[in-house]
């Protein structure tokens, strides 16, 4: 039941954030993205989600002990992302991720993907921080991986937002434009340690 609320509550954020900026796409773009969004939603993000939060321990009381895990799951997420990202932007792998960098850059982008490039990547970024955790012993407040959900969902709609949110720094649709930096997102830690951050 947790990971179906969880689910939810990242499928209203999404379709909100949609809805809210993607009013001056191009009809065929937007068209493509959402059916691609959308069948990611369903086919990988709903049953990995529903799997995880039926094996992960539900902690209701830790809830302030649980807000200084943040910065961790903020961290490993841009860290794994950049990982798993740049190797799809080399010749080899490139045909994987290609037809998330065709047409508007826009919201509902930010999960159009191969279902394995969800699910490993996108996915993998946000779960990523909660299972090193786990794996030390460390279980996250539920409240706190609600909102885990609700900010992770959020912010990678803004960096798809093309400019139209104001709080999209850009750095994300410089990496739409010119394929060759800013491959990780949030802080882009590795890329300013690997000399890609632009």
């Amino acid at each position: 039941m947790v990971g179906l609320i969880l689910f939810f509550i990242h499928y209203i954020c999404y379709w909100t954030m949609v809805s809210l900026y993607d009013t001056n796409v191009p009809n065929n773009d937007l068209k493509y993205a959402i059916s691609s969004s959308l069948k990611n939603q369903l086919l990988y993000t709903l049953p990995s989600t529903v799997i995880f939060f039926n094996y992960y321990p539900i902690q209701y009381s830790n809830f302030l002990l649980s807000m200084g895990y943040i910065p961790v799951l903020i961290i490993t997420s841009d860290c794994y992302f950049y990982i798993t990202h740049r190797p799809l932007h080399t010749k080899l792998l490139y045909h994987l991720h290609k037809h998330h960098h065709t047409g508007s850059v826009c919201v509902a982008k930010s999960l159009d993907a191969n279902g394995l490039e969800h699910l490993f990547g996108n996915l993998g970024s946000f779960i990523i921080g909660i299972i090193l955790l786990w794996h030390f012993g460390y279980i996250i407040n539920i409240y706190i991986i609600g909102s885990w959900v609700g900010f992770a969902t959020i912010n990678t709609c803004i960096s798809h937002s093309n400019y139209q949110c104001h709080l999209d720094s850009g750095s994300h649709f410089l990496h739409h434009k010119y394929r060759q930096c800013n491959y990780g997102f949030g802080l882009y830690l590795m890329d300013r340690i690997t000399g890609t951050f632009k």
